[in-house]
């Protein structure tokens, strides 16, 4: 064997050698890099929710759900907050949950007071309808009492307008984990930002 060819083939099994190398390394590196996890893919309506000492609240505007001084549930508007609302309250917890109904103050306690219980009520039947447990739900109605800001302005009277969800002693964490991040809205938030913005006065200036 001649001194090129012996030197041709120790030059090509140390190519082959090379190649090998830098395969496995690719491979390794391959295997080794993190898995980045698929962001959740979300279209249904984004849940304004706070945590309190009470447990996780919810808020669910009137005017998605209802025609104005009316208690019967919107079939068409209201349909994606109960699937939503209702999806929560069985897959994410065992918590017990009061539907808290509260209005502006436009017209007489009285009426205010029914109106409040009565869309409690309708809010309870709908998620009754979407296989929630009966024995996890209660409602109460507070009239025009617990506003979230003054009633001075239109659009703090459209906030005042609602249907709390109230997952007695639990934690947000508990909710939101694992959900896409337009599925929720801090609450607190929001209202610190209308109120910013003008759109809303703080309840101290009913």
């Amino acid at each position: 064997m001649s001194f090129f060819t012996r030197s041709s083939r120790v030059a090509h099994l140390g190519a082959t050698v090379a190649f090998i190398t830098l395969a496995g390394a690719s491979l390794t590196a391959c295997q080794q890099a993190p898995v980045i996890p698929a962001v959740p893919v979300y279209s249904g309506p984004t849940l304004p929710i706070a945590q309190s000492d009470r447990g996780v609240q919810i808020f669910l505007p009137s005017a998605a759900l209802f025609e104005s001084g009316k208690s019967s549930l919107n079939a068409t508007e209201s349909a994606a907050y109960m699937q939503r609302v209702a999806q929560l309250i069985n897959t994410k917890t065992d918590k017990n949950v009061v539907l808290e109904g509260h209005t502006d103050n436009v017209g007489n306690e009285g009426l205010n007071q029914e109106l409040s219980e009565a869309r409690a009520r309708s809010v309870r039947e709908a998620l009754l309808a979407q296989g929630v447990d009966a024995k996890r739900l209660s409602t109460s109605g507070f009239s025009f009492k617990r506003p979230v800001a003054s009633n001075a302005t239109d659009e703090g009277r459209k906030l005042n307008r609602r249907v709390e969800v109230v997952i007695l002693e639990e934690k947000v964490e508990n909710i939101t984990r694992g959900e896409a991040p337009n599925a929720f809205e801090n609450a607190w938030d929001r209202l610190k930002a209308m109120m910013d913005k003008g759109l809303i006065q703080p309840v101290l200036a009913q």
